[in-house]
């Protein structure tokens, strides 16, 4: 890919020093014709001017952004503002991503493939979590948890246009319509947090609006236990008293998982109304602010 505008996205938390930019700027030198790196940080942080002596081959841009509404929100305000052929998302540590690993980052682009999913190192209950949360979900869309990205042009452009309507990334993208691969990197997420976990678990669980989709489904999920139990209670009573339930008992059964299906239609149909009503009418944009320092020569 030595012909090649790549663009790094990299959200952080902290500013990286001077050191780990300058050396990220020579990998990527290596790697492609011209590159440019995308930091992103929250409102209370700045790079306010470049180190003396900080030579960097490519521009460096500082994405700053409002509090965070949601875990991906600042890393689509990166996004919007690359203007890379390629744009690499990277979550793991900023040594790593020497001009080896770049490169075989970049070589499913040289087949074909528009979107790269990189995952990292993951626990047994992550694992288990996505797990569970691809069975709720049509087989062909499977939710990834990535450390790394890396997006064609197109593939980023489907993603920023789509993000007014839902801004769970990792539900953009496993829906893009795009030829994808898969990698794996012995890397740590260095971002993750407790709270960013627990947010991204919920979000996925009750994709939409909290009301309009976590109530009906918390509601089918009662009603579905409630029929359940009726089904076990009138096992129980034909198991140990050798005679068949009353006609209620078929009705509780009946009834409990009737309004499960409904209220779970109703949760689904609420959410994807709420989806589309937000798209058309919000803005996703959460930047305050975005400060560019061209190449050094």
């Amino acid at each position: 890919m030595k012909q090649a505008y790549v663009s790094v996205v990299i959200p952080v938390l902290t500013a990286p020093g001077s050191e780990s930019l300058m050396q990220l700027d020579r990998e990527l030198e290596r790697s492609c014709r011209a590159h440019e790196i995308v930091l992103v940080l929250d409102r209370s942080q700045s790079l306010q001017e470049l180190p003396p002596g900080m030579n960097l081959q490519g521009p460096l841009t500082c994405v700053r952004t409002h509090d965070r509404s949601s875990r991906d929100a600042p890393t689509l305000a990166g996004l919007a503002r690359s203007v890379g052929d390629f744009v690499i998302e990277w979550h793991g540590p900023l040594d790593y991503l020497s001009h080896e690993v770049i490169d075989a980052f970049l070589e499913g682009t040289n087949e074909g493939f528009e979107l790269v999913e990189i995952a990292g190192n993951q626990s047994w209950s992550s694992k288990f979590f996505y797990s569970v949360v691809n069975v709720l979900r049509p087989k062909g869309v499977p939710v990834r948890k990535s450390i790394a990205r890396v997006f064609s042009r197109r593939a980023a452009n489907q993603v920023i246009a789509s993000a007014a309507f839902d801004d769970q990334l990792s539900v953009l993208v496993a829906e893009i319509p795009v030829a994808r691969m898969l990698m794996q990197v012995p890397c740590e997420y260095v971002n993750s947090t407790w709270g960013s976990r627990l947010a991204e678990g919920f979000s996925l669980l009750s994709k939409g609006s909290r009301f309009g989709t976590a109530i009906p489904l918390l509601l089918a999920s009662l009603s579905a236990i409630f029929g359940l139990a009726a089904a076990l209670y009138a096992v129980l009573i034909l198991v140990i008293r050798g005679r068949t339930p009353e006609g209620w008992t078929t009705l509780m059964v009946v009834s409990g998982l009737g309004q499960a299906a409904i209220l779970s239609m109703m949760g689904l149909t609420w959410s994807r109304i709420s989806s589309l009503a937000r798209g058309l009418t919000r803005s996703i944009d959460v930047t305050t602010d975005v400060e560019v320092w061209p190449p050094s020569v």
